[in-house]
């Protein structure tokens, strides 16, 4: 699990509500799609197909998500990493947006200058 800085959080979240950029309006209404999506999350075929679907373009549009997994990778213990359990497809997508979610925030303090890498914005991965 990758946890961020609150104070980095909070400062993204205020970032994304101001939307003094085009990039915030977009970034604000993902983060609704994505928050919406858990919302009303239930363990159907419907509902997994929807949300990878929103997980895929998510991911496209926001290459931060995966420079964020790929640095909390290298930051996690490997002993770790073995004894992940195992999630079903429900739980992963549900995961999958989730982390989505702080991607997208990541992605705003970048784009608003408040962090120049985003390992500044992982304080620990378990």
């Amino acid at each position: 699990m990758i946890h961020f800085y609150k104070e980095q959080v909070e400062l993204a979240v205020k970032l994304v509500d101001i939307k003094s950029k085009y990039d915030d309006i977009k970034a604000s209404k993902d983060v609704a799609e994505i928050e919406a999506m858990i919302h009303t999350a239930k363990p159907t075929v419907e509902f997994v197909n929807a949300a990878k679907q929103l997980d895929k373009r998510i991911n496209e549009d926001y290459p931060e998500i995966n420079e964020m997994h790929n640095i909390a990778s290298n930051m996690a213990n490997p002993a770790r990493i073995c004894q992940d359990k195992s999630f079903s497809e429900y739980d992963a997508i549900l995961k999958d947006l989730n982390s989505d979610l702080y991607g997208i925030l990541a992605s705003v303090l970048l784009k608003h200058g408040k962090i120049s890498c985003i390992k500044e914005f992982i304080e620990s991965v378990d």
